[in-house]
């Protein structure tokens, strides 16, 4: 009978600290995510006359959505994939010739770190992609140009699965018709996480 008191009492000394580490004191926002975006986008040109000038191409409001899935590397931080698209309605015109995006892609990595137990600063670097439409004096083309697309947010989550963001971008999407362009956006997402 005391062997078995014994037994008891040494499994219940071991269980206890087991049951405290299993309490989650873990801040990461890791699982799949999915998003709605709305930015303030202003593709540019650049070197046209000078090495380093930019111009504007115009201003607009692209709308879109952004899939992605973060895995857990620690307490607070999560790194993975994501993929997103926008829809640009840019238009620039001049003597009947017109130059105008028409969207979006980007992918690549996504690194957040938890702040709180709602906020999150997270960054992106990828791949992105801008589509572009030339239409008048004969001259009517679709390309596209792409390269490296970076950006820096802000997340807060508000209850359990939903979060908005704040975000600011930049990407360099090479050259098209010969001319380098970029593209900068300025933006909110709203999302929920699974």
């Amino acid at each position: 009978m005391k062997k078995t008191v014994a037994a008891t009492m040494l499994c219940m000394a071991v269980s206890t600290p087991a049951l405290a580490q299993e309490a989650d004191t873990s801040n990461a926002r890791d699982g799949v995510r999915i998003e709605l975006r709305a930015t303030y986008e202003t593709p540019t040109v650049s070197s046209l006359v000078e090495d380093d000038d930019v111009y504007k191409l115009g201003s607009s409001f692209a709308f879109g959505g952004e899939l992605g899935f973060d895995l857990a590397l620690g307490d607070s931080v999560v790194m993975g994939p994501y993929g997103q698209y926008e829809v640009s309605t840019v238009e620039s015109c001049d003597g009947g010739f017109c130059v105008s995006t028409t969207g979006y892609f980007e992918a690549g990595l996504h690194i957040g770190y938890a702040t709180s137990d709602a906020g999150q600063v997270y960054g992106k670097l990828g791949y992105g992609r801008l589509g572009f439409e030339t239409e008048g004096l004969g001259l009517d083309t679709t390309e596209n140009g792409s390269g490296v697309a970076f950006a820096l947010g802000y997340e807060h989550g508000f209850g359990e699965n939903i979060y908005g963001r704040i975000e600011g971008g930049y990407a360099d999407v090479g050259e098209v018709y010969g001319i380098n362009f970029q593209r900068r956006h300025f933006g909110v997402a709203v999302g929920a996480r699974f």
